[in-house]
């Protein structure tokens, strides 16, 4: 298995003409240019220090030079580490610690950031975004510090291209390694799927590229040889001009997205989506009145991804065949994919038969193989025989359906951003005026979900739900923190001291919350 370095040689060989990358900030490549400004800024990168074994942190928004460098960092031997640009300086510091960067490429925005978190003696360069502040190198010139680059990269399926982070159910920053072959792998299966995505087709990026589903979808029109269309940032508005004028045929975005763009097609008058082929979607099931407003606003096919960061894939699909208004299957998340095996299981690990709920345990070759420098994560998360705990309780149908019944560990997806309550539990519990705390979703119109914080105060403790939500504010990325607060004198719990969350989810509906 080759890299992914080598896609863009051999892409550059046979479709050299053909653009790569398009973005917003008005930078574009062709496929042949892609291959010589990678090699360009390999040198450079070379030329700072950056080679075999060093991790260099990216902190920085969607663009086409955001990937030319993490395409320059896995050339000259060096791992990027995708980071959320949306966390605060007390995160970026505990996510930095965790992969002991040997430098840091970032937007000019966010220099201010990055000092804050990390203020030692770096190498820190300019992807793009403003001018360059005063110490900062400039990304776009780093080819004149250009040192020596091995004739050929030696990356194989196996060596790392990337580490993407996430804060987990402990609270505790961990980084799952992505390697090449493992998302080969993934998105040839994926454009095998779909089967009309071919060289020239046009792809427009709206998610993230720190996520893997951002960054995978880049990596998918790259082998396939398309052009990608990339948004610094979500903006329904832009979208739909960039369906129009540039032709989009295939992007991905999760639920709310889907029903933020619905909404800014229904403000316009005689909208051009002819282009579109199909919409992916993932982070959660799309709902049936939904579907029914996409379907007749977009008229285009509909796919359902069903993944995890740690699978470096998708684990299951529901195809366009599935999304009709009122099939039965609407509520799954579809079939399981070529290369995985899933089993579902009690709490002792016994397997359980259709129809019954458990556990949802997953096997294949994808799969990564820990976390980065954290044995004990990583001994946690797996059972006998290599399967990796999910955490998610789902169940299987005898026709070969997968449904996710609750969220992994609680999660909350708000906006297409994963939040993990134990994170935020945390943060609220160091609170003086906080006695114990449970954090949930609520169901919120525009993100899909918000976050909600159940608080017991201390005795004697009165405190204003704003000064609560402005603590975790000053300490969590402002999409983590609660929108709203409640306050209460006991938490429903199990005869062990577990919080039962699914009974405060029924106590929330109807309550009057404070935000």
């Amino acid at each position: 298995m080759q890299s992914w370095i080598h896609v863009i040689e051999w892409r550059a060989n046979t479709r050299p003409e053909l653009t790569a990358l398009v973005d917003d900030r008005g930078a574009a490549y062709t496929y042949a240019q892609l291959r010589a400004e990678t090699e360009r800024r390999a040198e450079g990168w070379a030329g700072l220090g950056a080679g075999s074994g060093d991790v260099v942190a990216v902190v920085a928004k969607n663009s086409a030079d955001f990937l030319v460098h993490a395409f320059a960092l896995m050339r000259a031997g060096a791992t990027p580490a995708f980071v959320n640009w949306r966390l605060s300086p007390r995160e970026l510091t505990e996510v930095l610690a965790l992969v002991e960067p040997k430098a840091i490429a970032a937007d000019a925005e966010f220099a201010g950031l990055v000092e804050a978190a990390w203020p030692g003696p770096l190498p820190r360069v300019v992807i793009g975004g403003g001018p360059v502040p005063e110490g900062w190198l400039d990304g776009a010139a780093l080819a004149g510090l250009a040192g020596p680059v091995a004739p050929r990269p030696a990356l194989t399926g196996d060596t790392v291209l990337a580490l993407v982070h996430t804060s987990g159910t402990t609270g505790r920053a961990k980084a799952i390694p992505l390697r090449h072959g493992a998302l080969m792998m993934s998105v040839a299966d994926f454009a095998i799927e779909i089967g009309d995505q071919v060289a020239g087709s046009h792809h427009l990026q709206i998610l993230p590229l720190f996520h893997l589903g951002g960054f995978g979808q880049c990596m998918q029109a790259i082998l396939t040889a398309g052009t990608v269309y990339i948004h610094t940032a979500f903006n329904p508005a832009a979208v739909i001009d960039a369906i129009e004028a540039d032709r989009i045929e295939f992007f991905t975005a999760g639920p709310s997205l889907i029903d933020m763009l619905v909404a800014e097609i229904r403000r316009r008058d005689g909208v051009d989506l002819s282009s579109l082929r199909e919409i992916a979607y993932g982070t959660a099931p799309i709902t049936p009145s939904s579907l029914a407003a996409a379907v007749a606003a977009f008229g285009c096919r509909f796919r359902q991804i069903y993944g995890n960061t740690e699978s470096q894939s998708m684990i299951s699909l529901l195809a366009p065949e599935d999304h009709q208004p009122g099939h039965p299957r609407l509520g799954s998340a579809g079939r399981v994919s070529f290369g995985w095996e899933v089993r579902i299981v009690d709490p002792d690990g016994r397997d359980l038969g259709f129809e019954e709920a458990g556990e949802l345990l997953i096997r294949g070759e994808p799969l990564f193989s820990g976390y980065w420098r954290d044995p004990e994560a990583t001994a946690a998360a797996f059972a006998e025989g290599g399967w990796y705990r999910t955490g998610d309780i789902g169940k299987l149908t005898a026709d070969g359906y997968l449904y996710i019944l609750d969220r992994a560990k609680d999660m909350i997806i708000s906006g297409g951003e994963n939040i993990y309550p134990a994170e935020v539990e945390a943060v609220l519990a160091r609170h003086p005026a906080v006695a114990d705390v449970a954090v949930l979703g609520r169901p919120d119109p525009t993100w899909g979900e918000a976050v909600h914080a159940v608080i017991i105060p201390a005795a004697g403790q009165a405190v204003p739900a704003g000064e609560i939500i402005a603590w975790c504010r000053d300490r969590l990325a402002h999409f983590k923190c609660p929108k709203s607060v409640e306050f209460t004198d006991a938490l429903p719990r199990t005869t062990t001291g577990k919080v039962l969350k699914r009974e405060l989810r029924a106590q929330l509906s109807g309550q009057q919350v404070q935000s």
